[in-house]
C-alpha cells in the first residue's frame, strides 16, 4: 500500500514537472526555460515605436504588462524581418538600438517578449539632404476629459497620412506625473508604431520622469535639434524654468549658426503669437522671435491654445496647432493672423530641395488652410 502511494506521488510529480517544463519554453525564435511564469496574461501595453533615428540606426521601445527576461527585435527590408537583436535584461520597459542600417531606408520590424510578439510595423532611417520628406505637427492631446475620444480621432487621421515623423508641440497628457495617462496616450496613438515622434515639453508634462522615459532624443536636456532631409528642426523648452535659461539661449544661437540645411523649423509649446484664450507670450516673442528672424527660420510651431491659427510676423510663419484632442478654445484675429479656426486638426508639411508645402487638415482629412513657397 505504501509503495502504491509512493508510485502515485512519483507519477503525479512527473506529470506536474513535464507540464511546468513544457509551459516554460517560450520564445518566438528560440527555446528558453522560464524560472517562473507571470501571474497575469502577458501583453504589450506601450508600443512598439521607433525613437531617435539616425542615418544608420534607430531605437525601438516597448513596455510589457510584467517583467520579461527574453526580449528582442526582428527587423529587415521585408515583412519576414529576418534579422534579430536580443536583450535578456529582466524588465517591463524595453529599449533596443539597431545599428548598421542604411540611410533613407524603410525597414519592417516586430518585437517579442517571452512568448508574445507584436504585429509587423515599419520605421525609416533618417533621410539624406536631397530626399523629399513628409511630417506632421500637432499638439495638446490631453485626452482625459473625454476618455481620449477626440485625441484618438485625430491620431487616426495622422496614421492615414503615413508621415516620416511627427512633431508634438506639448501637453501630451493632462498630468505628466500619472503613468496611466502616458499609457493611454500611446494606446490611442496607433501612428507611433510606424512614425518617429519628436516631442516638445509642455506645462502639463510637469517635467515628469515619464516624459524622459518614453521619449529619447539626441540630448540630455529638454531642447534638441536634428536634420531630416532638407530640413533642420529644433525643439525648445518654453516653460518658465527654461525659457530664460542662458544655456538654452546660447545653445540655440550656436545651433542656428552651425546649421547647413536650407529650411529651418522650430517647435515648442507656448506661442509668441496667438489670439486664443492664453494669448501671446511676449517675452518669447521679443527674446526668441528676434533670433528666428535673424537666422531666417521658416516656421515656428506651438500649442498651448487649443485651436488653430496661422500667423505671419517679421518674415516668419507662426503656427498654433493645439487641436490634438484637448477641449477646444475660442480663437480670434490679430494683426499677424492669416487664418484662424476653432477645430480639432493636424498639420502636414512636405519639403523637397525646391519647395515647402503646408496643409492644415481636420481629422477626416478635409483641408481647411494651406500655403506653399519656393526655397
Amino acid at each position: 500500500m505504501i509503495n502504491l502511494i509512493r508510485m502515485k506521488s512519483s507519477l503525479l510529480f512527473s506529470i506536474v514537472f513535464i507540464i511546468m517544463f513544457s509551459s516554460g519554453i517560450s520564445s518566438p525564435l528560440s527555446s528558453y526555460v522560464h524560472e517562473s511564469l507571470p501571474t497575469e496574461e502577458l501583453s504589450i501595453v506601450v508600443g512598439p515605436y521607433p525613437q531617435n533615428p539616425g542615418l544608420n540606426s534607430t531605437i525601438i521601445i516597448w513596455q510589457t504588462s510584467a517583467k520579461t527576461s527574453v526580449n528582442g527585435v526582428c527587423y529587415g527590408l521585408n515583412i519576414s524581418c529576418e534579422n534579430v537583436v536580443y536583450d535578456n535584461l529582466t524588465s517591463d520597459f524595453h529599449k533596443m538600438k539597431i545599428n548598421n542600417l542604411n540611410p533613407s531606408t524603410k525597414y519592417y520590424y516586430k518585437v517579442f517578449a517571452e512568448d508574445i510578439e507584436s504585429n509587423v510595423y515599419t520605421f525609416n532611417t533618417v533621410y539624406s539632404k536631397n530626399k523629399t520628406i513628409k511630417f506632421i505637427v500637432y499638439g495638446d492631446t490631453r485626452g482625459v476629459w473625454d476618455s481620449w475620444k477626440n485625441a484618438s480621432i485625430v491620431a487616426k487621421g495622422i496614421e492615414n497620412e503615413q508621415p516620416n515623423f511627427v512633431l508634438h508641440t506639448g501637453d501630451i497628457v493632462n498630468d505628466g506625473t500619472i503613468q496611466k495617462q502616458w499609457i493611454d496616450y500611446f494606446s490611442i496613438s496607433s501612428f507611433i508604431h510606424n512614425s518617429t515622434i519628436y516631442p516638445a515639453i509642455g506645462n502639463h508634462e510637469y517635467l515628469s520622469i515619464y516624459y524622459s522615459k518614453y521619449f529619447i532624443t539626441n540630448s540630455s536636456r529638454y531642447w534638441y535639434s536634428f536634420d531630416y532631409g532638407p530640413a533642420h528642426l529644433i525643439g525648445l523648452d518654453s516653460n518658465t524654468v527654461n525659457a530664460f535659461n542662458l544655456r538654452q539661449l546660447i545653445w540655440l544661437l550656436k545651433d542656428l549658426k552651425q546649421n547647413t540645411r536650407p529650411v529651418v523649423f522650430v517647435f515648442f509649446h507656448h506661442p509668441p503669437y496667438s489670439s486664443g484664450n492664453h494669448g501671446s507670450l511676449l517675452h518669447l516673442r521679443f527674446l526668441w522671435g528676434a533670433i528666428f528672424r535673424y537666422y531666417d527660420v521658416d516656421m515656428v510651431f506651438n500649442g498651448h491654445d487649443h485651436s488653430y491659427e496661422r500667423g505671419y510676423a517679421k518674415d516668419t510663419h507662426y503656427i498654433v496647432t493645439g487641436g490634438g484632442g484637448a477641449p477646444l478654445y475660442n480663437v480670434g484675429e490679430k494683426w499677424w493672423t492669416v487664418y484662424s479656426e476653432k477645430t480639432f486638426h493636424y498639420c502636414v508639411i512636405e519639403v523637397n530641395e525646391d519647395k515647402v508645402s503646408f496643409v492644415a487638415k481636420r481629422p477626416d482629412g478635409t483641408v481647411f488652410d494651406s500655403f506653399s513657397y519656393e526655397i
